[in-house]
């Protein structure tokens, strides 16, 4: 059976956030990040020239050091299945303006969607080549659903060590190049739902374990039951200020990353174009309190994203959408919005056209115009429902 992305109530952000921590705080999480490095499954590589233990433990360290930095630091945000839909939509087309840190909602963040916004299948044993749990056997293919994202500005400045200073290399379509120092812009990681949520047959070999036993899909999947709510590092990429977004290859961090941008989006868009709405879910005190021993600056409530009133689909379209998703690829709106929400590019201050003025993406809602059973036509005036639509 298939197992289905399962999100945890936006009460329960904070202590998910704090098993993230845990887990980067312990010797497994080095372990993968540096198995990672050395298959070049990174895409961000530090390393420290001169130093005495191998790069990519040093690597692992600094990666660990980062990731454990922008959580303790991220404002937590949940987007409902509704919101991630309409984000996914939206995101169809690339953003059309430049990479703009105005758009974060927050310096540092981590937020959790209620569908993936995202997936990639894969065969788990050859994956594993050249690590030393490889374990040569019949192909394991596994869908792995992009959840959680977590984010903060970064520059190769901010991290710095005594012994020697930090080399940043990026990675990107099979190329390589050295992150210059005074580079700006957002630090993007994408987050998986622990273990490889195989769907496999209990006794399939995927791999072998440090003391030489195979690691069959049943014990994974147990050790994900059995270690409770937490998300696993999948992979980063960069957004560096001022770049133009491209068209993405599906299943990428490219591709991903323009669905975050685009809620980023949404969530700014204020006025007669706004998109959503925001509750706030305080933490108690005792959890503030945990929060500080764990070093977690940043204790404030969980803020729930959902679709605007104005602009939600029926109950009953989105119920629909939801029966067919399979909670480990991207879910699909073709109930939600028959007629997809689009980009237009926006002049700010149309008084000052052409001459120094600023123009932004503004996303203009799905709808369908006319009456009931009459064909479907698109244009650029916006409707808004003035009240949540039964049907």
């Amino acid at each position: 059976m298939t197992t289905r992305w399962d999100p945890p109530e936006p009460a329960q952000l904070p202590e998910w956030r704090a098993h993230m921590l845990e887990d980067l705080a312990g010797d497994p999480a080095l372990f993968s990040l540096r198995e990672a490095l050395r298959a070049g499954r990174s895409t961000l590589v530090p390393s420290v020239p001169g130093i005495g233990a191998t790069q990519e433990s040093v690597g692992a360290q600094l990666l660990v050091r980062s990731e454990r930095d922008r959580l303790e630091r991220a404002e937590l945000y949940y987007a409902t299945p509704d919101m991630t839909a309409l984000a996914l939509a939206a995101a169809q087309s690339p953003p059309k303006e430049p990479v703009s840190l105005r758009r974060l909602p927050s310096p540092a963040g981590l937020i959790i969607f209620g569908e993936p916004i995202g997936g990639y299948t894969e065969d788990a044993t050859a994956a594993l080549a050249g690590t030393i749990a490889y374990h040569p056997g019949i192909p394991a293919p596994i869908t792995t659903p992009i959840v959680a994202v977590s984010w903060s500005q970064w520059s190769p400045q901010d991290i710095s060590l005594d012994r020697g200073a930090v080399r940043w290399t990026y990675r990107s379509k099979g190329r390589e190049r050295v992150i210059p120092p005074a580079w700006r812009g957002v630090w993007l990681t994408f987050w998986s739902p622990r273990g490889l949520f195989s769907g496999l047959a209990p006794e399939h070999v995927i791999g072998t374990m440090r003391d030489g036993s195979v690691m069959t899909a049943g014990q994974i999947d147990a050790h994900r039951q059995d270690g409770g709510p937490v998300l696993a590092w999948d992979n980063e990429m960069l957004l560096a200020t001022g770049a133009p977004f491209e068209e993405a290859e599906p299943d990428t961090t490219a591709q991903w990353a323009h669905v975050l941008y685009t809620a980023w989006q949404l969530m700014s868009q204020d006025g007669r174009a706004r998109w959503t709405e925001e509750e706030r879910v305080p933490r108690p005190r005792a959890g503030a309190k945990r929060d500080a021993r764990q070093g977690i600056t940043d204790s404030g409530a969980v803020r729930i994203l959902r679709v605007h009133s104005a602009q939600r689909p029926p109950a009953v379209a989105a119920q629909e959408d939801a029966e067919v998703s399979t909670g480990r690829r991207e879910p699909q709106w073709s109930c939600r919005w028959p007629v997809r929400p689009y980009r237009r590019n926006t002049c700010l201050n149309p008084g000052a056209h052409g001459a120094g003025c600023e123009h932004e993406d503004r996303i203009v809602p799905g709808h369908i115009k006319g009456p009931q059973g009459a064909p479907l036509r698109t244009g650029d005036t916006v409707h808004l429902w003035d009240q949540q639509p039964a049907e």
